[in-house]
């Protein structure tokens, strides 16, 4: 949109947002993002650092956007500016995800923000909104007076830019070498590489100034170049002047409603604490980052309301329903899901109980209040859930069986033995319906085997069991230590998705799913092999995961048939190419064509921590613990599995058993 002079209006200037923005296309979608999420805004779009520098001075914006894909050539020196000329101004910085270590330890304080590229309209409408919250005049989070040496850096990362930045303080220098986004060379003095790095990040209020990368950088700092901006952080902490702000008279404990929130993104969860704790300051607000971080607050708080967002990184949210119904603390806490993807939450919301209302991503903050206060007031019903959900309990569906033949009839008072006589049992034989004779066996079982009318000796694996601990109650798992080791590792076969390629074409990330859920499982143990016959396969069972979002323990369950070796393939028909910018030396991503995808084997290493025994005695499943992320992956069978390449995995999607669905490969090197 074009540039207008500043408002005239007798009530106060117009606040202003201005974009800096090359491409024309993302230049209208995001001002037209504006329109909703800072409706009281004036948007303007500069197309130059010059044009940028030039709005900045005729309409003095609360936000500044900057794309910074690609880079722009002379940001440093106008930042810098903008931090003496607009030193409450805010400043949102669009490109590559910053490490995520420094986002962690940095939070809301730098004087920068980011949000990664490509963005969803839900995480980018949350940060404008919590940029330009209420509370902006009582915090100085976020404000460019406190733009830093390692915010320049950042916005350096985030670019993917090619740039030397100059570093001076009083009579000290020293430069900063970037290449694609990475630091590759750092020197004060007669310092170089880590300790140069370090040196020049403590200069305060160090005068920064940018030229050109031209050929090949200097080598002096590696990969572990983020673990010594988190250090500095940690050291130094932001440089944040504390505003002048009225102080309340007192500090009251808040004893308001109880609500945790559980959300990945951190702008969106800034922005409904913010909005909540400003619509109602006494509800007591707890955050979660993931959803097995959300599981414990929700058991530690007893909150009255959860507000979940569906899709996180160690699990979607209909799991985090299932596991709160299951447990008896949790399962009355009324959640109000959170989502983009309206289906698969509204498909959720009508499965689960506790699931009492639905806003779609993104909202504003007076829908997000309205409906927070109605649910916390006890509206239940504003959910449409489909007939099936909750079953109903009506009479039994074969209206040909009546309940009376099957109570003995009234007789002249016998002895009491008379009253249990074989004929009873005769009657109920005769009923058209007749459930099979109890023990009822479960699906498991039926798929395991049939049992054995006792009295029968011991299995090989009962005698193991034994041997390890008195024998369990029907349906319960045994923990096991065997002596000669708990070790097992699990083969996989997995079909790629899509893979990328490093500028040199070296193998990058891969996102595989499982060919099929049937896998093999060898075991360490010599007494577990004996007791677990090695010719039968196992197909996966649900995954647990750590706070981190990490695999922890993983269910097998035995399939009681060999498992079944899957046709190795190793080319890839090539069905779609895009190039990923801005990524660590610019990726190409391949997606697969035809119906014969690329098929690989993986190795993972775990540890057998239980077994689990059917009501009839029978293995039903092993408990193993994920001990490692690190996998092994080979195309060629034939090859020992020690020569197979090695990759750190993460679980990227379950299926709605809580499976491992999709999993996400990075090489080690």
């Amino acid at each position: 949109m074009p540039a207008r002079p500043k408002s005239t209006n007798t009530d106060g200037p117009q606040p202003n947002i201005v974009l800096l923005e090359e491409y024309d296309a993302l230049a209208a979608a995001i001002s037209s993002a504006l329109k909703k999420f800072a409706p009281q805004h004036a948007g303007f779009v500069a197309r130059s650092i010059k044009e940028l520098e030039k709005l900045g001075s005729e309409l003095d914006p609360e936000l500044f956007i900057l794309d910074v894909d690609p880079p722009w050539a002379g940001i440093t020196d106008a930042l810098q500016r903008f931090r003496d000329a607009h030193p409450k101004a805010r400043a949102l910085v669009i490109g590559t995800a910053i490490p995520p270590e420094i986002a962690t330890r940095r939070g809301l304080l730098g004087g920068l923000q980011f949000v990664e590229k490509p963005f969803e309209l839900a995480a980018f409408g949350a940060a404008v909104q919590a940029l330009l919250g209420p509370w902006r005049e009582l915090e100085a989070r976020g404000a460019l007076h406190v733009l830093s040496t390692i915010d320049m850096l950042l916005l350096h990362r985030a670019a993917g830019a090619n740039v030397i930045l100059e570093a001076q303080s009083r009579t000290r220098t020293g430069e900063i070498h970037i290449a694609t986004g990475q630091l590759s060379h750092a020197e004060t003095g007669k310092m170089k590489g880590d300790d140069a790095l370090a040196e020049i990040l403590t200069w305060p209020k160090a005068h920064l100034s940018e030229r050109k990368l031209t050929g090949s950088s200097r080598r002096t700092l590696g990969a572990g170049w983020p673990a010594i901006i988190v250090e500095a952080l940690q050291e130094t902490g932001p440089e944040i002047p504390e505003p002048p702000r009225p102080q309340p008279p007192t500090v009251q404990p808040k004893v308001g409603k109880k609500i945790v929130l559980i959300d990945d993104t951190e702008m969106l969860r800034v922005f409904v604490e913010d909005v909540l704790a400003i619509a109602q300051p006494d509800w007591q607000i707890t955050t979660a980052t993931n959803g097995s971080e959300g599981l414990r607050e929700v058991q530690q708080v007893h909150p009255d309301l959860v507000l979940l967002d569906y899709s996180m990184p160690d699990f979607n949210g209909d799991e985090v329903c299932r596991q709160l119904l299951e447990n008896a603390n949790t399962a009355q806490v009324p959640i109000l899901m959170m989502s983009g993807h309206v289906a698969q939450m509204k498909a959720t919301a009508a499965k689960f109980g506790n699931v009492v209302a639905t806003i779609e991503k993104p909202f504003l903050s007076e829908a997000l209040v309205d409906l927070v206060r109605r649910t916390l007031a006890g509206e239940r019903l504003l959910i449409k859930r489909e007939p099936t959900v909750e079953p109903a309990a009506p009479a039994p569906p074969r209206e040909q069986v009546a309940p009376q033949p099957v109570v003995p009839p009234p007789a002249p008072p016998p002895p009491p033995r008379q009253i249990i006589p074989p004929e009873p049992r005769r009657r109920v034989k005769h009923e058209p319906v007749a459930p099979p004779p109890p023990p009822a066996p479960t699906k498991l079982e039926e798929k395991i085997a049939p049992p054995e009318p006792p009295p029968r000796p011991l299995s090989p694996a009962e005698a193991y069991l034994e041997r390890q601990t008195p024998m369990p109650a029907r349906g319960s798992a045994v923990r096991i230590a065997p002596t000669d080791g708990n070790g097992a590792i699990l083969g996989l076969f997995l079909e790629v998705v899509s893979m990328q390629l490093t500028s040199q074409l070296q193998m990058g990330a891969i996102r595989a799913r499982p060919s099929s859920l049937t896998g093999s499982l060898r075991l360490e143990s010599a007494a577990a092999r004996n007791a677990i016959p090695p010719e039968i396969g196992f197909q996966l069972g649900p995954a647990q995961f750590s706070a981190e979002g990490r695999v922890s323990e993983l269910r097998m369950i035995p399939t009681w048939k060999p498992p079944q070796t899957a046709q190795m393939r190793n080319a890839f028909e090539i069905g779609g190419v895009a190039l990923i910018p801005n990524e660590n030396r610019a990726r190409v991503q391949l997606t697969p064509a035809g119906t014969t995808p690329m098929t690989m084997e993986l190795f993972a290493y775990l540890e057998l921590s239980a077994v689990e025994l059917t009501p009839g005695f029978q293995v039903a499943q092993l408990i193993l613990n994920w001990r490692t992320n690190a996998v092994r992956v080979t195309l060629n069978p034939k090859a020992p599995e020690q020569t197979a390449a090695k990759f750190d995995m993460r679980v990227e999607k379950l299926d709605n058993a809580g499976r491992i669905a999709q999993v996400l490969l990075r090489p080690i090197r």
